[in-house]
C-alpha cells in the first residue's frame, strides 16, 4: 500500500504544511548528500583524534582503579574521538539547523521533533571537546579520587544531546519519527526524496558505526588497559 496520498487528498493539504514539508525535505536532502561526501573525512578525523590521545598519554590508565570514574573517562575518550569527526561537517550542520529550526506544521508533534533536530544539530556543531589526557592526569593527581569537572560537564552535555535523538517509550529514532509524520504531506516526488534521505542516513550510520568500533577497539590498548 502506498504511503503517499492520492491527488485529491494532496490537494487538501494545507499550504503551510506543504511548504514546510518541501523546505524540510529539500534541506535534509542537501545535507545528507553533502555529509555522505564527507564520510571519509569524518572517519579520518575520528581516527586521528584517537591516535593523538594514544600518543599524548600512552598507557595513562594502566594503573588506574577500575571504578566509575575510570569508566567515565573511558567514555570521554571514545566520545571525544567520535565527535572529532564532526569538524568536516560543522558548517553543514549549521546550515541544516538554520533551514529547519523555524518550520511549522499543523501537527504540533512534528513541529517539536523538527525543532529538536535543529537544536541538536546546533548543539553538536558547538560542542567543545575536552582534553582527555589532561582530565586523566588531573584524576591521577587527585589520587584517583576526584573526576575533573571538565570531564563531568562534557559527559553531561553529550547525554543531553543524545537524549534528543529518540522519541517515546519505544525509543524510535527522531529522524524515523519525522519521516513517518511527514508522509501525509508528501507528494510522490517528495516521497522519493525522503527515501533517498533515509538510504543515505543508513549508509552514513553504517560507515560511522564501523569506524567507531575500530577506534573503540584501539583506544584501550593505547591507554594501557584491556577495555574501557
Amino acid at each position: 500500500m502506498s504511503v503517499c496520498l492520492p491527488a485529491h487528498a494532496l490537494a487538501s493539504v494545507r499550504a503551510g504544511d506543504a511548504a514546510a514539508t518541501r523546505a524540510y525535505l529539500g534541506a535534509d536532502d542537501a545535507y545528507e548528500l553533502g555529509v555522505y561526501a564527507e564520510v571519509g573525512a569524518r572517519v579520518a578525523a575520528t581516527e586521528a583524534r584517537a591516535s593523538e590521545i594514544g600518543v599524548e598519554c600512552p598507557s595513562a590508565l594502566a594503573f588506574a582503579p577500575r571504578d566509575a570514574a575510570f569508566g567515565e573517562l573511558g567514555e570521554e575518550a571514545e566520545a571525544t574521538a567520535f565527535f572529532a569527526g564532526v569538524a568536516p561537517v560543522r558548517s553543514a550542520l549549521l546550515r541544516l539547523a538554520h533551514a529547519i529550526e523555524h518550520l511549522t506544521w499543523s501537527n504540533s508533534g512534528l513541529t517539536r521533533l523538527v525543532r529538536a533536530e535543529g537544536a541538536e544539530e546546533r548543539a553538536v556543531a558547538a560542542l567543545a571537546l575536552p582534553d582527555t589526557c589532561a582530565d586523566i592526569a588531573a584524576w591521577k593527581a587527585s589520587g584517583y579520587v576526584a573526576l575533573p569537572q571538565s570531564a563531568a560537564r562534557f559527559l553531561a552535555r553529550r547525554q543531553d544531546i543524545e537524549s534528543l535523538s529518540f522519541v517515546g517509550l519505544t525509543e524510535e529514532s527522531r529522524e524515523a519519527a519525522i519521516m513517518r509524520l511527514l508522509r501525509p504531506y508528501e507528494t510522490p516526488a517528495q516521497r522519493r526524496t525522503a527515501k533517498r534521505v533515509e538510504h543515505l542516513e543508513a549508509q552514513i550510520a553504517r560507515r560511522l558505526t564501523a569506524a567507531g568500533a575500530i577506534v573503540n577497539g584501539k583506544l584501550p590498548a593505547a591507554l594501557g588497559v584491556a577495555a574501557l
